[in-house]
């Protein structure tokens, strides 16, 4: 009995100054997503984070071209509908939050060109934007006019 009592006695002791099993580490927050950040923003800022999306897209990805070196305007296009008509530049971003950006100077006698003339893409879930140029091998831009192209049906 004896022996039994001095190895739970040395056990105990042992067992003191050892740290207690470490708490699980919670997992790290995940990062806001791009849409989470554009909604975080009053409505007069989002076109303005679109913006300087659109610029952060083109500083990593330095060959798209033109750069944007100063902006005409920005304005929300809204939440793309499920009517989108399919064959509209619109249509891969069904349910995504949109922007358009012109590019170019600001001037009046100056047309707005299309190859300067961007969607940033905010879609739910994703962590990034998704931009887009609106310039057409035909010299047409698609993302002109501020109507999206709908079909008649009503989701």
């Amino acid at each position: 009995m004896k022996k039994f009592i001095l190895a739970a006695s040395i056990l105990a002791l042992a067992a003191c100054g050892q740290p207690a099993e470490a708490p699980e580490a919670e997992a790290p927050e995940a990062p806001p997503t791009a849409l989470a950040q554009l909604q975080s923003r009053g409505a007069e800022e989002q076109p303005v984070f679109a913006y300087q999306q659109l610029v952060a897209y083109q500083q990593a990805n330095p060959e798209v071209q033109p750069a944007c070196s100063s902006i005409r305007g920005a304005e929300a296009r809204g939440v793309i509908p499920e009517n989108i008509a399919p064959d509209s530049i619109y249509a891969p971003y069904v349910g995504s939050t949109v922007f358009a950006i012109q590019c170019g100077p600001q001037l009046t006698t100056v047309q707005d060109d299309p190859r300067e003339h961007w969607l940033v893409v905010f879609t739910p879930g994703a962590e990034a934007t998704t931009v887009v140029n609106c310039a057409q091998p035909n010299g047409r831009d698609p993302c002109r006019g501020r109507q999206l192209p709908t079909t008649d049906a009503t989701p």
